[in-house]
């Protein structure tokens, strides 16, 4: 055990002012009273300086600091169990206290504001990436007594609507270390195949430590465990089909993360209406920019690369991308239906482009083991980044371009530069021009496209 010795601020003059709760939540206020507080500290100072180890909080023995928090957890529903998650006023850092008593909502629900009491008695530290605010126990941080919490918590006299708390994310911004213990929202999700015809606990289906471990899906493929014990109230209930909203908070165990809802208020999920998965979904470059001009060779990029900053590559059908690949000391990007397990391929490739300000688009193309055409061409201007391409308005520019026929059973020997594109007048704005392969491995035409000197003048 160590010592942190904090900031210690002027003794502080706190008003405890009792007040009539007028919150009308459905269930009983046990605490009988509410307390206004002045805070002391910010939540980020415990947060920011909290590693693994267990660290006592040291003060003077007369004085003693606050810091406020809002509730983002409930055990109403049985999922959590002795121990409250809480995020600070700004919505920037989340932490957890365990308390050894159970029917804690009572006191303490969602979005009430809390103000903690820090002094000597309390430790702190990292576990599974999320700080904790407790007791000293066998060396480390463990639950405020059941006795001691009521002088540790202060209800608020405050508190907000809980969906001015929320945070709407995706499955795979939540997956963050900086969401811990935070109120979180996902849309448009759904529990994945396993889970159907199944109860929310059930013991047949990844049930480790008296939980059964879910997964929900996005439309990309992209998953997180829903984690739900079987002490929960609504653990006999039947998981729903279909994809709707899920809200909940976010834990961490080792490296998994895992989504704790509350109870089946959280779940606004219908019974029918299945996403379809893109399992290969779309790669968007991390430093793109709609420029006047480009030349692109893909001389800097490794081969077999298919993770480009400057561009988006989407498998939209199937799971092939389009790849760096190199003949001769040249290097190239490229696509085939060719080979391998045969499957239907629609892939395309996002060059950014500025409309307004560029004239002209050009390139060289290569064909090989060809068997029917494959590649066409496109601008958009309200395709988004990442977004599903039926999302976006495609014109199709291929006949502006000569994108000749190689031989059968062999590669054509060189490149066939493409012409030159002459923007209309009448296109503006950001956009991308588009490379589309459609091929099939199976019965269709499955030729070797590959597209080099890319330029925008």
């Amino acid at each position: 055990m160590k010592n942190l010795k904090l900031l210690v601020t002027a003794a502080l003059f706190a008003t405890l002012a009792g007040c009539v709760n007028d919150d009308e939540y459905g269930i009983p206020d046990l605490s009988g009273e509410c307390v206004s507080i002045a805070k002391t500290k910010e939540v980020s100072d415990i947060t920011n300086v909290a590693t693994s180890g267990a660290v006592q909080y040291t003060t003077s023995d007369t004085v003693i600091e606050y810091i406020e928090a809002y509730v983002t957890s409930s055990d109403e529903g049985g999922n959590f169990y002795k121990s409250i998650s809480m995020m600070s006023l700004d919505g920037l850092k989340g932490f957890s206290m365990p308390v050894d008593n159970y029917n804690l909502f009572n006191e303490f629900e969602p979005g009430r504001k809390v103000t903690i009491k820090l002094d000597k008695n309390r430790y702190f530290n990292k576990q599974n990436g999320s700080t904790v605010i407790g007791s000293s126990y066998n060396g480390g941080v463990g639950r405020v007594s059941g006795v001691e919490y009521k002088d540790v918590i202060f209800r608020s006299c405050d508190d907000v609507n809980e969906d001015d708390i929320v945070k709407n994310l995706t499955i795979t911004q939540a997956r963050n270390d900086q969401y811990l213990n935070m109120l979180i929202e996902f849309d448009a999700v759904q529990f994945t195949d396993p889970s159907l015809g199944k109860t929310y606990y059930d013991a047949s289906l990844n049930s480790i430590g008296g939980a059964t471990n879910h997964q929900i899906s996005d439309q990309f493929g992209n998953k997180v465990i829903v984690r739900v014990s079987e002490f929960a109230k609504f653990a006999g209930e039947k998981i729903p089909s279909g994809n709707g909203k899920l809200r909940g908070v976010m834990t961490k165990f080792g490296s998994d993360y895992q989504f704790m809802i509350r109870t089946l208020v959280d779940v606004k999920v219908p019974e029918d209406g299945r996403l379809d998965i893109d399992l290969a979904p779309p790669i968007v470059g991390t430093a793109l920019v709609y420029g006047a001009t480009m030349n692109e060779n893909f001389t800097s990029y490794a081969t077999n690369l298919q993770i480009f900053p400057k561009y988006v590559n989407d498998a939209a059908t199937g799971n092939r991308y389009w790849q760096v690949k190199t003949f001769g000391g040249n290097k190239y990007i490229q696509m085939s239906s060719f080979g391998g397990t045969p499957e239907a391929n629609r892939s395309l490739f996002f060059v950014p482009v500025d409309m307004t300000a560029a004239s002209t688009f050009t390139f060289k193309t290569l064909s090989g083991f060809d068997n029917g055409s494959v590649l066409k061409v496109y601008y958009t201007t309200n395709y988004t980044p990442g977004a599903q391409i039926s999302t976006a308005t495609l014109t199709n520019i291929t006949s502006s371009f000569t994108i000749p026929s190689g031989p059968s059973g062999a590669y054509a020997t060189a490149f066939t530069p493409s012409g030159v594109y002459n923007i209309p007048a009448g296109v503006t704005g950001n956009g991308f021009f588009v490379f589309e392969y459609v091929g099939n491995g199976s019965g269709g035409p499955s030729t070797t496209i590959q597209v080099d000197d890319i330029i925008i003048n």
